[in-house]
């Protein structure tokens, strides 16, 4: 009987068999009078739909009554039910599946989930704390952060990491999730409209629903690229990363005082991979790392007989063995003494107000301020400090490393590529005088 895993956060379920993610469904409901969508389908409805739908029932998940014309729409579990059902049909599940769920459930949303689950077509045998198993699986000794981000809210959990991998607490962030992201970003790109094409995308919950459905493409274009042409009901309105980045600095910044409230001087802030989608999530922490979107089915894949349960009733495990000091090697995203401020190439010692884009040529590497047809790395100032987002299937090295996740540039940090002689040098320029 094959094995996977569900992964119950509300930006979206996942299921993974074996460590391959098969689907992800965003915890969103449209509840109309005869049908309920859930789902992806009642995500691409939820602006053109606005007093129909439901973004809350995960979070909230209880026996609390809704008001709803819907028969099968009494209370948020009835939705929760509703969306593992919707997940059933739309993939081939597991035969054992465990539960990975995040920190901040109670134990009577808990229990509550278990009983919807074993009324549904998912066969739970085990159930986890998210965040216990990924710092477990890959975390040094100490107390460790893990940072998920969800709908409507971030969840910052702390792990004693010695034998074994033990949730000490988690602690919510609210108004702190995807969900404000989306409306910080969406004001951007509204005003941009207005100001450089005199339109208004709120005119109609028609095309507000077109915005929202764009904004994840239009902001990752914008986080290669620099900035980003949107394109909207034959008008085009160009708009920056900075400007996203400044959108983002308040949500980021309440996030960054839980996490230095809960943090101890030698902690490693784990964050997952949804923060790489971001602007300025790579700055969440001074020591970070971004860990991969199928970590949680390593982490369960690793630890499988730790967490199954051959008894009815599932408990929470919250203790994991921790992995061999000898073998954790994570690359920690390290403050250094100096942030850099410029990037030293050639004779040139080039300030990063405005992104900078990494690429190589005929064999010879390039920064430039435009972006090139292929850019191999994108060079950002958030809040002062540099920022080094790869591309993916770029082949960049730092200090002599291969690198994949966003990290932060200290000076003296050194850019290169395989077989390429040139060096990128980040540097710290100081001012002195009046």
């Amino acid at each position: 009987m094959n094995q996977g895993v569900l992964e119950i956060n509300d930006c979206g379920l996942r299921v993974f068999t074996g460590t391959d993610e098969i689907l992800e469904s965003p915890g969103v409901a449209v509840v109309e009078n005869r049908q309920i969508l859930v789902g992806a389908a009642a995500l691409m409805r939820a602006r053109s739909h606005p007093t129909q739908v439901n973004s809350q029932f995960w979070r909230r998940l209880s026996l609390e009554s809704l008001k709803s014309n819907n028969a099968r729409c009494r209370h948020h579990a009835d939705l929760a039910y509703c969306h593992l059902e919707e997940i059933a049909e739309h993939c081939d599940l597991p035969g054992e599946i465990v539960l990975a769920v995040p920190g901040n459930f109670t134990r009577e949303q808990l229990a509550l989930l278990l009983g919807i689950v074993k009324e549904s077509p998912v066969n739970a045998v085990g159930l986890v704390d998210a965040a216990t198993a990924c710092i477990g699986s890959c975390a040094p000794r100490g107390v460790q952060l893990h940072v998920e981000l969800q709908r409507h809210q971030s969840l910052v959990s702390r792990v004693a990491v010695h034998e074994q991998a033990v949730l000490d607490m988690a602690e919510t962030v609210s108004d702190a999730g995807i969900q404000s992201f989306l409306d910080a970003w969406a004001r951007v790109f509204t005003d941009a409209f207005i100001m450089q094409c005199r339109f208004d995308p709120l005119y109609s919950a028609e095309a507000e629903q077109q915005l929202y459905d764009m904004l994840p493409q239009w902001v990752g274009r914008a986080m290669r690229q620099g900035e980003v042409m949107a394109e909207l009901d034959d008008r085009t309105a160009k708009v920056n990363l900075r400007q996203l980045q400044d959108a983002s600095t308040p949500i980021l910044s309440r996030v960054r005082a839980l996490i230095d409230n809960l943090a101890e001087a030698n902690s490693v802030v784990f964050v997952s991979h949804r923060w790489a989608e971001i602007p300025g999530g790579a700055q969440l922490a001074e020591r970070i790392h971004l860990l991969p979107h199928n970590c949680v089915a390593q982490a369960v894949t690793r630890r499988w007989g730790e967490i199954h349960s051959d008894a009815g009733a599932l408990r929470l495990v919250t203790a994991l063995s921790a992995a061999p000091a000898s073998e954790v090697a994570v690359q920690v995203n390290s403050a250094a003494e100096a942030a850099a401020t410029h990037l030293l190439f050639g004779h040139r010692a080039l300030a990063a107000q405005q992104p900078l884009f990494v690429s190589w040529k005929d064999g010879k590497l390039e920064v430039t301020a435009t972006p090139p047809h292929h850019p191999a790395a994108t060079v950002t100032n958030h809040a002062g400090r540099l920022a080094l987002r790869v591309d993916a299937g770029a082949r960049l090295m730092l200090n002599g490393e291969q690198i994949a996740a966003p990290v932060n540039l200290a000076a003296g940090d050194k850019i290169g590529a395989a077989d390429i002689d040139d060096v990128i040098t980040a540097i710290s320029v100081e001012h002195y005088g009046a």
